[in-house]
């Protein structure tokens, strides 16, 4: 007899909750979904892919109650899921329909306006016609390989053009697993909600936990939640957020020091985890396990994790950050002669959509092992590791080489500093550093600053402009918007 594998794990034990459970999948606000009416919407929905095999289907929708469902269908049908927010480009949509060769979609009205998806000529699904028929097809777990493709999940290329990372079935299901195993106890009945668009990869990390758990996910929907996220995870009664640091920044108007948030589980994972942003937490979150998770879309997405303790304190202020951890159990890690991390695992993807150029850059053999290097600098301290830069944060500045997130690293160690962001600037003839810094202090100014950097740092690393603000600009992943940054200064 075979062993079960992880893959077959999961849709058993997702089938199961489908049909057995009395428990709602999606909760916002008075709008609920049960574990009964989402199979119903599932079953509906593989009825119309019943003929459909090993395609790559586009679900265009924003999180809604059809969202989870529609995910759940591909799947379970199968195929290869894509995801298409409505707040992507349609020149995007368009790039990346024929990147894929994409010859079918899914269609929600959390999406907004279909009338442009009439131009990508595809067979479109829509989701609303779906539910008011009849016709149903009972769920059955796929006949696929653990190495076909699951999903592809699209990414910012450096060329403009969209770049598409494809996840197995496998892939997935062992970042599930790792990640139940390694910080999720027995309770049950989590309400998990993240804070970020559905076409981002976290996207992976809130709903197949819960759904394997049999757990409850509370997205925002209304645009109200939106931008006043606290008074959704009280109202939701919201146990384990997932999202990334930054997001803490843009809450943080709306804490209270009197009145702290009470949840189980906080999650930050997606940038770098600054120490200023941990004493903010502790002051406005009274939590049971705090996390910091490390990946990328190309790990599927985590491979790293740390679990928060109070006699850390004292490493973590002289680091000025929270440790990555160390990788999940079988997962292997080299360092190359640049100090790049360098991954071999179960989670590390299939990698880029028909790029070959940019797989051979980034995926390679040692040992007649395939490894992802992910540019991203590590050291290990004491028993942990940080990620103390980047191998492209690295900028050329007068003949000297300068890595930027140093200079970030001393600047936030400054109080009444919050973030930083340094980059090398072109706006004139001479290239120079900028340092943007979000503050809470009056005391705090750019002389201040700079007069601290210079102790710190050598010359050629003091940048020449700093910025101030009191409040950042995000991007829809709910990161701080670099690009936004970079090209107003």
């Amino acid at each position: 007899m075979k062993p079960i594998n992880q893959t077959y794990k999961f849709f058993d034990r997702v089938k199961k909750n489908l049909y057995n459970s009395s428990f709602d999948l999606v909760k916002n606000n008075d709008e609920i979904l049960s574990y009964k009416d989402a199979k119903d919407k599932v079953e509906k929905i593989l009825y119309c892919l019943k003929k459909i095999k090993k395609q790559k289907i586009v679900i265009f929708s924003d999180k809604s109650l059809n969202y989870y469902p529609a995910v759940l269908s591909v799947l379970f049908s199968g195929n290869i899921w894509i995801q298409i927010s409505p707040t992507m480009p349609f020149d995007r949509i368009q790039k990346i329909c024929k990147i894929a060769k994409v010859k079918y979609g899914i269609y929600d009205r959390s999406f907004g306006n279909d009338k442009s998806l009439k131009k990508l000529k595809i067979k479109i699904f829509d989701l609303e016609t779906i539910s008011k028929r009849d016709d149903q097809l009972k769920i059955s777990i796929p006949k696929i390989k653990q190495h076909d493709t699951a999903m592809i999940f699209f990414t910012s290329g450096s060329t403009g053009i969209p770049k598409g990372v494809e996840i197995s079935y496998k892939n997935f299901s062992s970042c599930l697993f790792h990640q139940i195993r390694s910080l999720y106890n027995s309770d049950k009945k989590q309400v998990f909600s993240d804070y970020h668009d559905a076409s981002f990869v976290m996207s992976l990390v809130v709903i197949f936990p819960a759904v394997y758990l049999n757990c409850s996910i509370s997205p925002l929907i209304d645009f109200n939640d939106k931008i006043f996220p606290v008074n959704h995870i009280i109202n939701n009664k919201v146990t384990t957020i997932i999202t990334v640091p930054s997001f803490i920044l843009f809450m943080k108007n709306q804490l209270s020091k009197k009145k702290k948030i009470k949840i189980k589980n906080l999650i930050l994972c997606g940038e770098n985890f600054p120490a200023n942003i941990l004493s903010s937490i502790k002051i406005h979150f009274k939590y049971k396990s705090l996390f910091n998770l490390y990946g990328s879309t190309e790990t599927s997405p985590w491979v790293f994790f740390y679990r928060y303790k109070k006699k850390d304190e004292k490493l973590i202020k002289s680091v000025g950050q929270v440790p990555i951890g160390n990788p999940f159990k079988g997962t292997k890690i080299l360092m190359d002669n640049n100090k790049q991390l360098l991954i071999n695992g179960d989670m590390i993807s299939k990698g880029y959509f028909q790029n070959n150029k940019e797989n051979k850059l980034k995926f390679i053999f040692k040992n007649k092992k395939r490894y992802y290097c992910t540019g991203d600098i590590v050291k290990k301290i004491q028993s942990y590791f940080f990620c103390v830069g980047r191998s492209d944060t690295q900028v050329k500045l007068r003949g000297y080489r300068i890595d930027t997130t140093e200079i970030e690293s001393h600047a936030k160690k400054m109080i009444g500093v919050n973030y930083c962001y340094c980059y090398l600037s072109d706006k004139s003839k001479q290239s120079y550093l900028v340092l943007l810094c979000l503050i809470n202090s009056k005391k705090i100014n750019e002389k201040k600053i700079l007069d601290y950097l210079k102790k710190h740092l050598p010359n050629y690393m003091v940048p020449k402009k700093i910025i101030l603000e009191n409040k950042l600009k995000f991007n829809k992943n709910g990161k701080v918007d670099k690009v936004f940054y970079k090209s107003k200064y």
